[in-house]
């Protein structure tokens, strides 16, 4: 008998090791889809606390007033904006008077950056306005809800304007 030594795999061997990657991969979506949908609530909550920090900040540096505006519609759109020294609708265009930001700068977020979740507003209003006022930027006190897919988050702002976030149940955030 002559023996060639052949090396390789044979069509058997490479089929059923297709179906073992297939079969992990069938049941690695799902946790992978769950892990984005925290992924994108965790952003969207810390990305809203950074943004009314920032507000604050802006209150104690220039010793004016600033508002931060929220606007939700039935539909599940909603947006959030803020501007020193009046109120803004952040609804408004760029050249809109009541347009939130200062100059070229827009201080304003929309419900299409942050796809799939949707904001609750205190009392489940449709606008809600929330004032840090000098000269230690004291605010107004609120709760806000941002939900998704992967759960709740609240971004809670207490009367001394110091804002944080958590959550109700879950490991995303701390405990509220």
């Amino acid at each position: 008998m002559d023996e060639t030594g052949h090396a390789g795999f044979t069509l058997i061997e490479l089929l059923i090791t297709l179906a073992l990657i297939a079969l992990l991969a069938a049941l690695a979506a799902p946790a992978m889809s769950q892990f984005a949908e925290r992924g994108r609530l965790r952003g969207a909550a810390e990305l809203l606390a950074q943004d009314l920090r920032a507000a604050r900040q802006r209150t104690l540096a220039v010793q004016q007033p600033v508002y931060f505006n929220f606007a939700t519609s039935p539909a599940g759109d909603w947006c959030y904006g803020w501007r020193a020294g009046g109120s803004c609708d952040c609804r408004a265009g760029a050249a809109a008077s009541d347009a939130c930001g200062e100059g070229d700068a827009r201080q304003r977020r929309l419900a299409a950056d942050f796809p799939r979740l949707a904001l609750r507003l205190p009392g489940n209003a449709a606008r809600f306005e929330l004032r840090f006022a000098p000269p230690r930027a004291l605010a107004t006190a609120a709760s806000l809800r941002l939900s998704g897919g992967a759960g709740e988050a609240r971004v809670v702002v207490s009367p001394l304007g110091r804002v944080r976030v958590c959550a109700e149940r879950g490991r995303l955030f701390a405990p509220c």
